[in-house]
């Protein structure tokens, strides 16, 4: 299997994964109307998509090659941030990551600006004047490299975290050399989203970036 092929069939897996864990987390530590209406539609989707992907793998694979699954860690709970609410753009070109990630980002303290490619996310980070970039890495077109280097030229002191489902070690090393400010994997915790958010749009996260 090339690494092409292993990137797409890591995104196939990853992605509805992320949503399902990404929205059961939500509804241990959310309790609002909108997360009880939205998280089952996107956890139902989210599965069906997860099982197709699963059938099709292990369809492609011997009995002796599936290798074993490790148990995925605890989930934290505390309490969600305060502050003033930051301008945040989300690039995915995967709905189903972007609906995660906009209701991880809770609009009591963020205004979340979408966009499903790289073109719309340098439109959309200059017209609402982000103050945060959350970039996927494999994307249709321009990719989240492109993109990253293009928002670094552009806004050198905007803080970006690059997200993706692609396991390669290399990776994180490539983003932060493009001028990456954190890096988090696919399926990832909303909280450890939410931390990291917080410590980038920290003022001293901010200075450092400068």
């Amino acid at each position: 299997m090339n690494d092409e092929r292993r990137a797409l069939l890591a995104h196939d897996l990853k992605t509805p994964l992320a949503a399902i864990i990404g929205y059961a987390e939500l509804l241990r530590t959310r309790d609002d109307d909108e997360i009880r209406r939205e998280a089952p539609v996107q956890i139902a989707e989210a599965a069906r998509r997860l099982s197709a992907a699963i059938d099709h793998l292990v369809g492609s694979l011997d009995a002796e090659s599936i290798p074993e699954l490790e148990p995925p860690p605890p989930l934290r709970t505390r309490p969600l941030p305060t502050g003033v609410r930051k301008q945040i753009v989300v690039v995915d070109d995967d709905a189903l990551v972007r609906s995660l990630l906009r209701a991880t980002l809770s609009p009591d303290e963020f205004d979340v600006a979408e966009a499903a490619d790289g073109r719309a996310a340098l439109k959309l980070t200059e017209a609402t004047r982000a103050s945060l970039v959350v970039l996927d890495w494999h994307m249709p077109g321009r990719s989240g490299a492109d993109v990253l280097a293009e928002l670094k030229t552009s806004f050198p002191a905007l803080p970006v975290l690059v997200i993706t489902a692609d396991k390669d070690p290399r990776l994180r090393k490539l983003a932060e050399r493009l001028g990456a400010d954190a890096f988090l994997r696919k399926p990832f915790s909303p909280l450890q989203l939410l931390e990291v958010v917080e410590g980038l749009l920290s003022e001293g996260a901010l200075d450092q970036g400068a």
